[in-house]
């Protein structure tokens, strides 16, 4: 009987030591920590993100929201230092205009936070990305003061500066998000 609560410690630890669960949306999976600039980030949330094509919702990505503690409010994520990683997993592939056009109209629609240069900041970012194949991801990394673009792993290029990634991270985060929905899946859930 005296092992008793040395069994109940090495249980406990046991069940705290456990890896985090992968999450699956839409057949997506979703890993349960990312490792950004050296540092493993766990999952913070993820969620589908549709768009409408005349009157019919098409699922177009399922995103990922990885932070290295866990952001559960707006202002929370706005603060962050980072580093922070978005995954964009694409259900559909899209044209290089498409893409272009997507990521202008979520910019035009979503941008809560601008500043002097936005647009031609904005501009660059978008030009960093192509085409995307169905089952394609699209990498977003915040970390220090650039905010850098993966195509399907590959680095494309950066943008430098705390503001474009204010301006990047109000796009799902800010007074008028992409997807309401999206905003509080990636907050784990939180409105």
């Amino acid at each position: 009987m005296k092992f008793l609560p040395t069994i109940a410690v090495t249980a406990l630890c046991s069940l705290i030591t456990l890896p985090l669960q992968a999450k699956e949306i839409e057949g997506v999976n979703i890993a349960p920590a990312s490792v950004v600039a050296g540092q493993t980030l766990p999952l913070n949330g993820a969620g589908l993100r549709t768009v409408k094509l005349v009157i019919i919702p098409v699922k177009a990505y399922v995103a990922a929201f990885y932070a290295p503690k866990p952001l559960r409010s707006a202002a929370d994520v706005m603060s962050s230092p980072g580093p922070l990683q978005f995954q964009f997993h694409f259900l559909q592939g899209v044209s290089q205009k498409q893409v272009k056009d997507a990521w202008t109209a979520q910019f035009a629609s979503s941008a809560s936070f601008t500043y002097p240069g936005f647009e031609k900041d904005r501009d660059q970012f978008i030009g960093l990305f192509g085409p995307i194949k169905s089952g394609g991801i699209e990498t977003v990394e915040i970390v220090g003061d650039s905010t850098l673009a993966y195509d399907d792993g590959k680095l494309k290029g950066s943008v430098s500066g705390r503001n474009f990634q204010k301006a990047f991270l109000s796009l799902w985060f800010g007074s008028s998000p992409v997807q309401d929905s999206l905003k509080t899946d990636l907050l784990g859930g939180n409105p």
